[in-house]
């Protein structure tokens, strides 16, 4: 099986006669040769990396097929999540059908310069249909899988690990069209990693179920920003989050809405690393409010995977809103943790 892994290629000099920056090195994450799907749960393609040294960059920037070149950040913030990463949003509808080359270039101070150069095709792929059974291990490619949003993920024996724990790591599988589903997968959590940031509130683990993708603007009226960060309206996310003030307290079983964030909590789940559990999780659509409101109730359960599935839910939510999507694709989610998501199975409609 094929495992692609950060590639460091020629560099580029701008200037002759300048001393290089101190052990330069410009990595494109997932190889040089990728892949954006179409019929995948958001309009965007992400190209992720991550640049050093950091400190004696003077600026980073990327351009499509030749165009004008587009200042990145590389300062840790939010999708960022230390400094030196940089993830370009590129709309899928601006690359051409088939062969498309992106170019990353970090000019550093002294005039020197080191570039990268990415194939990127766009590809029309198969939309994925409901029912959606994905094993891991019949996976070549990540791109063949979804679309890593944030981060650096590896394939292994048991699944897709989160290799580098941060801000909302997500891998997005699934169509933009998907409405009501149910999705079912192991997990292990390896680490908590301790402190999070000030933006980041305590760790957190679980699947957003009905997520399209980041936004500039939006209901919330999020900045601008390469990459986005707006990270609402999704439909809702369903997960384990720990106390910022004490991460070493069991976390809770929180629902967390898809237009707010007045997230509520029912109760605890005491979780031991290296153990695996199984995650059973679901959006069904309901008729809407006499306003016109959608109506969706959500429901998540945990268990530990040796054990029989409980036949209750840990929790049943019931979400009225104007602006929470009411169709996406299943967004894995490592907040801030280190975790193995194992093979994903995704039924309509929900069970009861």
């Amino acid at each position: 099986m094929l495992r692609r892994k950060a590639v460091t290629l020629c560099a580029a000099p701008l200037l002759r006669g300048q001393p290089e920056p101190d052990e330069a090195r410009l990595e494109i994450w997932y190889g040089p040769e990728q892949r954006a799907d179409e019929c995948g749960a958001q309009p965007d393609f992400n190209l992720l990396g991550h640049v050093e040294p950091w400190r004696q960059v003077l600026r980073l920037e990327a351009r499509l097929n030749g165009g004008e070149w587009i200042p990145l950040s590389f300062r840790a913030f939010r999708r960022l999540a230390e400094d030196g990463d940089f993830n370009f949003d590129v709309s899928i509808a601006s690359l051409q059908r088939g062969r498309n080359t992106i170019t990353v270039r970090a000019v550093y101070t002294g005039g020197r310069a080191l570039e990268r150069e990415v194939e990127v095709r766009r590809e029309a792929g198969a939309c994925k249909p409901l029912p959606l059974q994905l094993r891991w291990r019949q996976v070549n490619r990540l791109s063949d899988a979804g679309q890593v949003v944030d981060g650096l993920w590896r394939l292994s024996g048991d699944g897709l690990r989160c290799a580098r724990p941060g801000y909302d790591r997500l891998f997005l599988i699934g169509a933009r069209d998907w409405r009501d589903f149910e999705v079912t997968f192991p997990v292990a959590l390896h680490r908590v990693a301790v402190p999070t940031t000030a933006l980041s509130g305590g760790n957190g683990l679980g699947v957003i179920l009905r997520f399209a993708g980041h936004v500039n603007g939006g209901p919330r009226r999020f900045a601008a920003g390469q990459p986005k960060w707006g990270y609402q309206p999704f439909g809702a996310l369903a997960w384990l989050r720990w106390d910022q003030a004490d991460p070493s307290a069991p976390p809770a079983l929180q629902f967390y809405p898809g237009d707010s964030d007045r997230a509520e909590n029912f109760g605890r789940f005491a979780l031991q690393p290296e153990r695996r559990y199984r995650m059973r999780a679901c959006c069904q659509s309901l008729e809407d409010s006499a306003d016109g409101e959608g109506r969706t109730e959500y429901r998540f359960k945990i268990w530990r995977a040796e054990e029989a599935e409980p036949p209750a839910w840990n929790w049943r939510r019931l979400q009225i809103s104007r602006t929470a999507l009411r169709a996406g694709g299943v967004a894995l989610v490592a907040h801030h943790v280190e975790a193995t998501f194992g093979d994903i199975d995704v039924a309509a409609p929900c069970s009861r």
